[in-house]
C-alpha cells in the first residue's frame, strides 16, 4: 500500500510537472525557452527560465523580470542558477509577488504591475539593455503585462492587445489545454484588472510617461464588461 501510495504520488508530481509547460515554442533565436517572443529589441517575454538560464545569458540579457509569487523554491531555484551560469557579467533581477488570481486587494496587484511597467520602461530607454520578463507558464500573468506594455508603448488598442497578444500566446483558454479551473479563476480576477488597466491607459489616465500609481484602487467597477479569448491559431 505504502508502494503504491508513493507511485501515485510520483505520478501526480510528474504530470503536474508537464502541464506547467506552455506549448507554445519561442519565436526568438538562440533562445528555446517555451513562448519566448520579443515585443520590441530589448523587452522579451517568456516562460520561467528553468534549466535554461545560461541560454539568456548568452543572448546578453542585462535584466529579468520575475513576475510572481514563489508557490514552491522556483524563484529561489532561478537565483540560484543565474549565480551559477554568470562569470563576467552581471544581471539585475527584480521580483513582485504577482499572483494570477486571489489578490490581497486589486490596490496591491495594479500597484505592483505599475512597478513592473516601470522596470520595463526604463530598460526600454536605454539601448545597453535588455529585459527578459516571465510569471510561470509565460501565458497568463506574462500576458496581462505584455498586452498594457503593447498599448502603453505602441499604443494598440485595448482589442487587439488583448485578441493578438494575450490570447495567441496562450492567455486564459487562448490555450485550449489549460484546465478549465485555472481558465476561471483568470477570467474573475486577472482579466477584470487587464479591462480596468487598459480602460485607463485608453482614456489617457495611464501613459508610459506617467505611470502612476494613483489609478489604483482595492476595488474595481463589477460592471466591467469582460472579454473571452478564443483558442489561438499557434496550436
Amino acid at each position: 500500500m505504502t508502494k503504491l501510495i508513493l507511485m501515485m504520488t510520483l505520478l501526480c508530481s510528474q504530470v503536474a510537472s508537464a502541464s506547467l509547460t506552455s506549448p507554445f515554442p519561442s519565436t526568438v533565436e538562440g533562445i528555446d525557452i517555451p513562448n519566448t517572443h520579443a515585443l520590441s529589441d530589448n523587452i522579451i517575454r517568456g516562460m520561467a527560465p528553468l534549466g535554461k538560464m545560461g541560454q539568456l545569458v548568452d543572448y546578453g540579457i542585462t535584466d529579468i523580470l520575475i513576475f510572481k509569487n514563489q508557490t514552491r523554491s522556483e524563484i529561489d531555484q532561478e537565483y540560484s542558477e543565474l549565480k551559477e551560469v554568470l562569470a563576467d557579467t552581471s544581471i539585475d533581477t527584480y521580483q513582485y509577488d504577482f499572483y494570477w488570481h486571489d489578490y490581497p486587494s486589486y490596490k496591491v496587484a495594479c500597484e505592483q504591475t505599475i512597478d513592473a511597467l516601470r522596470v520595463m520602461r526604463a530598460v526600454n530607454e536605454d539601448n545597453n539593455r535588455k529585459l527578459f520578463y516571465h510569471c510561470t507558464v509565460g501565458e497568463d500573468r506574462t500576458g496581462f503585462l505584455s498586452g498594457l506594455w503593447r498599448m502603453l508603448s505602441q499604443n494598440w488598442s485595448k482589442k487587439k492587445a488583448f485578441y493578438k497578444e494575450m490570447c495567441e500566446n496562450g492567455y486564459a483558454n487562448g490555450n485550449p489545454n489549460k484546465p478549465d479551473y485555472v481558465v476561471g479563476e483568470i477570467r474573475e480576477d486577472l482579466t477584470p484588472l487587464f479591462l480596468y488597466m487598459s480602460d485607463k491607459i485608453e482614456s489617457g489616465k495611464l501613459k508610459l510617461s506617467n505611470l502612476t500609481k494613483s489609478i489604483c484602487k482595492d476595488e474595481i467597477p463589477l460592471n466591467i464588461k469582460i472579454m473571452y479569448c478564443r483558442s489561438s491559431s499557434k496550436i
